[in-house]
């Protein structure tokens, strides 16, 4: 049986769609500062640095590259395909002019036989050979042009057809009753409907059609289908006037998510909820982790029988009651909110969340939320305050945050945030230590960026975090790794990046106490290289013991609008070690450099002709581990004079899934504290009252086709497998404040 039902068809589907990816409406709670979030598979291998963010979303740089390059390689695709086709026509002409050419000296051989003509018929005969010659490429051209008429018709043609299909709707049952007085369609013994243009299908004990009415009804065991995944319930009704979708008792599983509700309708553009919950029964982690100065205690190998995990263990139960989530799917956002969110462990009720409101882009590359910001941060303080999110134009969104802050003394201020999938910015304000800070980082391409700030420290790779008054720098950064390189199964990782700065001494900084900021402001051009290249590895969980000893190379080369020049070359080996629950990270350089940098307080290197480095991690029990971190300058020719360059003291106190980090910097004179948070998707749940989704067809799409042309010359790139991962885990937060070496 075949109707036309292209609008029933449309509503199944979508209904379909806003069951299927309501798992992807909610996002994870960030930890201050803000995480960049790396994941990790099955065999800890995890993606490159280098490797593109995101398949669906892109910078506007890199968008603009690759439609230049599209551009030029589709503009060298035509010029090929004229120039073939000129070489077809081409040897289509010579073709027949060589045809006509026989012919006409078969005639003339044929005239000669039978009259016996002489040579004062050639002039003419070369005109007639001229004359057929004209005639036979015009009529090929005519030919070539009616070709490409009737290419043009078949097209036309063929898309016709194809829109034909689309209001297509195939019923296939055993029986089918017609009930003349009602106006009913009863389709029973096993009635399957299919939508083939949206590859749905609708199945049921019992299906119902009213022809005056437009409602369609599926009754008994209903399962609506796409793509072999099942969405399941006791009854659907689709009323093809009003646009609107009820179902009851809804149950949809996903590969991470198995979603419940007593009640789905769809209407006015909306999708409701009702008494339903969402929960996974898949282990998936996702581990926060705030770094701060000194050793990272994520590294160390921990006995499964020795963890105490208090939020992610198998016994434990995370739940989220809320009255009502929703979801608002706007031009460029998605906003999330819940309201009166009651939070459980293991059934007993902890606290309320009156509403959290988070906020991210079509692409949900990123979230802000209106949770408070709190920490500390190097000559500003420590500082805390609630935070207010506004949508921005083009994905963003603003945060603005009135704070207290302490220094010197307690005193007022505030900062603001800015955040798109490629931008991160804040500007931050307190009286109590009267320092203004600005800091940001744009995303430019895939191994290109730019970084800006002022009072604020700011990136150098492995000559640490540098505080300019400020600066503004494009950086471009890219590492690769050579297998078997010199020795079988020894690879050597190598990584460089060249930068062009423009910046100004600034008058805060580590180790300046001997030196005179000069106010100097200027351009700086530098390349930077290292490679490392392991020489042994030893790793062994079940004994919980482990060395990694590696051989470190790095350069640097800078020329300042000054004349001024830089140049530092060092070598050394590095050791990680592991025994039982003592962890310990060692390294040694030998430097050679010739520093002669207009801006010393900013960029002067600080570590000397001989320096090692120390971090010493010890895991106590259960709820502490302590560590140390130190860099000592062995030959005093560092710019202070001092031995110690680096030496700070951490405590994480906690169980394993819950750590409280605190820390104190004595070269910096920074208190430091974070939170370390792990959650398991398996022992978290949501529930809810009611559940509204707003314009649910525009949820994580974007009404931009901009990226479409880019994506078609990147996306062979970007075509790899999916994988199967165990955790996501959220790392590489560095303090603002930290000077690596």
């Amino acid at each position: 049986m075949t109707c036309s039902g292209a609008l029933a068809a449309d509503q199944v589907e979508k209904i379909y769609n806003d069951l299927n990816n309501i798992d992807q409406k909610f996002f994870e709670s960030a930890v201050i500062p803000d995480p960049d979030v790396k994941v990790e598979n099955s065999d800890e291998q995890q993606y490159s640095e280098d490797q593109p963010k995101t398949e669906k979303h892109m910078p506007l740089f890199k968008k603009t590259r690759l439609k230049i390059q599209k551009a030029w390689s589709d503009r060298g695709k035509r010029i090929e395909a004229k120039r073939l086709q000129k070489e077809a026509e081409q040897s289509d002409i010579e073709r027949g002019e060589s045809e006509i050419k026989d012919d006409i000296d078969m005639e003339m051989q044929e005239m000669e036989e039978t009259f016996g003509f002489d040579n004062h018929y050639s002039a003419s005969l070369s005109d007639i050979k001229k004359q057929n010659k004209e005639e036979s490429s015009t009529h090929i051209f005519q030919i070539s042009r009616k070709k490409d008429k009737t290419d043009e018709t078949l097209e036309l043609t063929g898309g016709v057809k194809e829109q034909a299909t689309e209001n297509e709707m195939v019923l296939d049952c055993e029986n089918v009753i017609f009930n003349e007085k009602t106006g009913d369609i009863e389709a029973v013994g096993n009635p399957v409907l299919n939508f083939p243009p949206q590859k749905v299908q609708l199945s049921a004990d019992k299906m119902i059609y009213n022809r005056d009415s437009n409602i369609l009804k599926a009754i008994g065991n209903v399962v609506l289908t796409r793509d072999s995944v099942p969405v399941q319930g006791d009854y659907i009704q689709v009323n093809m006037n009003e646009e609107n979708i009820f179902m009851d008792n809804v149950s949809l599983e996903t590969a991470t998510m198995k979603i419940r509700a007593k009640k789905a309708e769809s209407d006015n553009n909306q999708l409701v909820l009702s008494n339903g919950n969402m929960h996974s029964e898949q282990s998936q982690k996702f581990r926060f982790v705030s770094r701060v100065a000194g050793p990272n205690f994520i590294d160390m190998i921990i006995d499964e029988k020795d963890k105490n995990e208090f939020l992610s263990g198998e016994n434990a139960k995370f739940k989220i009651s809320a009255s009502e989530i929703f979801i608002d799917a706007q031009k460029d956002h998605d906003r999330v909110q819940m309201k009166e969110g009651e939070v459980y462990y293991n059934d007993k009720y902890l606290f309320t969340l009156p509403s959290f409101t988070a906020h991210t882009n079509k692409e949900q590359e990123y979230f802000e939320a209106n949770y408070p910001e709190l920490g500390a941060i190097s000559k500003f303080g420590m500082f805390a305050g609630p935070g207010f999110v506004f949508d921005t134009p083009f994905g963003s969104v603003l945060k603005l945050i009135p704070l207290l802050n302490y220094k010197d003394e307690l005193g007022f201020g505030g900062a603001v945030k800015y955040r798109t999938a490629f931008n991160q910015t804040y500007a931050m304000y307190g009286s109590g230590s009267d320092i203004f800070m600005f800091k940001g980082k744009q995303e430019l391409d895939d191994n290109l960026y730019l970084q800006y700030g002022s009072n604020a420290y700011l990136n150098e790779w492995f000559l640490g975090r540098r505080m300019p008054k400020y600066l503004a720098e494009l950086v471009y950064e890219k590492g690769r790794t050579i297998n078997d390189f010199l020795v079988e199964g020894k690879p050597l990782n190598f990584r460089h990046r060249a930068s062009a700065a423009f910046a100004e001494d600034g008058k805060y900084n580590m180790h300046s106490e001997n030196l005179a900021a000069t106010g100097t402001s200027t351009t700086r051009f530098r390349y930077m290289a290292q490679a490392d290249m392991p020489f042994y590895r030893y790793k062994d969980k079940a004994k919980r013991k482990a060395l990694d000893i590696s051989l470190v190379m790095q350069g640097s080369a800078a020329l300042y609008g000054t004349g001024d020049t830089q140049f530092i070359g060092r070598i050394g080996p590095r050791i990680h070690t592991q025994y039982k629950y003592w962890m310990q990270d060692i390294g040694y350089f030998q430097s050679a450099y010739d520093d002669q940098t207009p801006m010393p307080v900013y960029d002067t290197y600080r570590y000397g002709n001989s320096n090692v480095y120390i971090r010493e991690a010890f895991r106590i029990n259960k709820y502490l581990s302590v560590g140390w971190s130190g860099s000592l300058t062995l030959t005093g020719d560092s710019p202070n004079g001092e031995i110690f360059q680096e030496n700070a003291f951490i405590f994480s106190l906690g169980p394993d899934d819950l750590k409280l980090n605190l820390g104190y910097d004595f070269m910096r004179q920074t208190t430091y504290f974070s939170i370390a948070l792990s959650l398991d998707s398996k022992s978290s749940e949501v529930e809810f009252d009611k559940m509204v989704i707003k314009n649910p067809e525009r949820v994580g799409q974007s009404d931009s086709s901009d990226d479409s042309v880019a994506f078609e010359q990147s996306s062979a790139a970007l075509n790899t497998a999916a994988k199967r991962y165990e955790y996501a885990q959220v790392i590489n937060i560095e303090d603002p404040s930290k000077e690596s070496i």
